[in-house]
């Protein structure tokens, strides 16, 4: 069996195990599977969780729009995931929650993960396929004007900084980004949870001192070296803006321009790739002049975020706080802290 197998077998059982955690849905929420097409055939499984309207009260016709991506190195692990979050931000945010799928490699070689989050957020963006289509009978709809966010944990937080660089990129006309469909409502702001943005073979010099997490934290117990050289292998296309920003040539400027103007990232101390996202966000002040970036170093952490499965640390009220309060910051909302914290 190969590595790959053993790792999608494993994290579908964990997944199984999470989903029997957080139990049904509830009430208050609602919660489905669509199949989004993509360009020359074939759909995306996506999650789509959303607020319901109390009996009696006004439509929740002014819902912000997120995307959030689940992780497993581009190769494993499924929507399914990020149930426990994604059904948090709904209700604690009042906002329409999608989760699409990011697995296909070793299958469709890199960058087609990438290439797929794009078209994916890019339908996303066109507001009429959700309100005319899984929302057509209910009282919420979403208005990007309120935020559109994109975000994701792991290799989704990846996904989630590449495509917000290709944005920019692809407005600048570059012809390797020319076939993908424009987005109808630009992004708003990012999540960028536990990223992977440099590899030790394509960090820029100036950073290459700031690339410390590696050794230290694989040596201390952190993520197998060997499964972080697994992953480097089978995206290959490191040096490319379709596996980092940090690759995109910024010399014109219309490559950055679009680039949406809020980012919160996180990482964690014991993390390897703790300090991909503190690099990630040194780019961002040196090229990005325009955004406003915000980062948190969860302390006493490895490479952990908000997901279904009952791990102790993925379901601390830090980590759930740390997340509502990120995706609230871009929405420029808040979200009641009187309110028992969902699972």
């Amino acid at each position: 069996m190969s590595t790959v197998q053993q790792q999608r077998e494993t994290m579908a059982a964990l997944e199984a195990e999470g989903i029997q955690y957080i139990g049904q849905c509830p009430p208050h929420l609602g919660e489905t599977y669509i199949d989004i097409p993509l360009p020359g055939g074939g759909t995306n499984r996506t999650m789509v969780m959303w607020p319901k309207a109390s009996p009696g009260s006004k439509p929740l016709d002014q819902c912000p729009l997120i995307v959030h991506f689940h992780g497993g190195g581009f190769a494993t692990c499924s929507p399914g995931l990020m149930g426990a979050p994604a059904r948090g931000i709904a209700a604690m945010l009042s906002a329409v929650v999608a989760c699409p799928s990011l697995n296909q490699l070793p299958e469709q070689p890199f960058p087609a993960p990438i290439e797929a989050a794009w078209e994916v957020c890019a339908w996303l963006s066109h507001t009429t396929n959700l309100n005319g289509g899984v929302l057509k009978h209910e009282s919420t709809r979403v208005d990007t004007n309120r935020g559109f966010i994109v975000g994701g944990l792991s290799a989704g937080g990846t996904a989630a900084a590449v495509i917000a660089g290709i944005t920019g990129a692809a407005s600048a006309n570059m012809t390797e980004f020319a076939h993908l469909s424009p987005f109808r409502s630009p992004i708003t702001g990012l999540f960028v949870g536990i990223p992977v943005t440099v590899t030790e073979d394509m960090i820029p010099e100036k950073y290459r001192s700031d690339l410390k997490s590696r050794i230290e934290n694989t040596q201390n117990g952190g993520m197998d070296l060997e499964m972080i050289r697994e992953m480097e292998r089978m995206v290959n296309l490191v040096h490319t803006p379709w596996f980092s920003p940090l690759n995109l040539d910024v010399s014109d400027p219309r490559t950055t321009k679009d680039h949406p103007g809020k980012v919160f990232i996180y990482c964690c101390s014991l993390d390897a790739f703790r300090d991909d996202a503190i690099i990630y966000q040194k780019w961002l002040s040196e090229h990005v002049k325009h955004v406003e970036s915000r980062l948190v170093l969860m302390e006493g952490e490895n490479h952990i975020g908000w997901v279904s499965p009952p791990w102790p640390q993925s379901h601390s009220r830090k980590m759930k706080e740390m997340t509502l309060d990120g995706m609230a910051w871009l929405l420029g909302a808040d979200w009641d802290r009187t309110k028992p914290l969902p699972i």
